[in-house]
């Protein structure tokens, strides 16, 4: 369905709307209690998966970088504390799997309905609300991971866009120079690697680019611990 949001952060948002909306139009549309109870249901659990999973992506990169410096750091080096892991809210109860099927159905149900209007849908979350695209609004969404024996694999979305410049610092003291433009979402640094058994944490930022000019906001600087082989 066209208007069932893309992203996991877009779409948990997207279910709390609609099912904090469904008490206020239940008799107008001839909703049931137990439709509003499991589209509730359906929010709150798809809201605590998606926190914990943020949470672990969060954690994921600090506890590798320990890892690597525990396997490959000098012996010089002294690892002083340890990641502290995160805490997980409580979760709500279960339902059943597929709760886009379950929030479509009863989406459709109601934009059936002969009271539907598109003010209401649009309070519910169930209209497409197009955002005009502004080039010089755009922040790139720069994330990146080991892959590939190890090379750090770049990803930003790149809608509109023509592509990125990429910048680095590689932690020789020179900081932030430019690397390469990107026109595919991905990119993967094929950079000379530190000297076997060494670590080293290599920065990256990117700005996107329309028409042949930098355009947008800087993306907040990412981090890629690297280790010689």
């Amino acid at each position: 369905m066209s208007y069932v949001k893309k992203g996991d952060g877009p779409f948990a948002d997207q279910l709390e709307l609609f099912a904090n909306g469904l008490p206020a139009i239940q008799k107008l549309f001839g909703l049931t209690d137990d439709e509003i109870k499991s589209a509730v249901a359906d929010a709150a659990l798809n809201r605590w998966a998606f926190e914990v999973q943020t949470q672990i992506q969060k954690y994921s990169p600090s506890i590798t970088g320990f890892k690597n410096l525990l396997r490959h750091g000098k012996g010089s080096e002294l690892l002083t504390t340890i990641p502290i892991p995160p805490v997980f809210a409580a979760s709500p109860d279960l339902v059943a799997a597929d709760d886009q099927l379950r929030f479509t159905k009863l989406a459709d149900k109601i934009k059936a309905n002969i009271n539907y209007t598109t003010d209401i849908g649009i309070g519910l979350g169930i209209e497409g609300v197009k955002t005009p695209f502004v080039p010089g609004d755009g922040t790139p969404n720069l994330s990146g991971k080991n892959a590939n024996g190890g090379h750090p694999l770049l990803h930003y979305t790149k809608s509109e866009y023509e592509g990125v410049q990429l910048w680095k610092d590689s932690g020789d003291g020179k900081g932030f120079v430019m690397l390469n433009v990107s026109n595919h979402p991905d990119y993967l640094d094929l950079s000379a690697f530190p000297a076997a058994g060494v670590s080293a944490l290599w920065k990256y930022k990117a700005v996107y680019l329309y028409k042949g000019a930098v355009v947008g906001n800087w993306s907040p600087v990412i981090s890629v611990t690297v280790v010689g082989v």
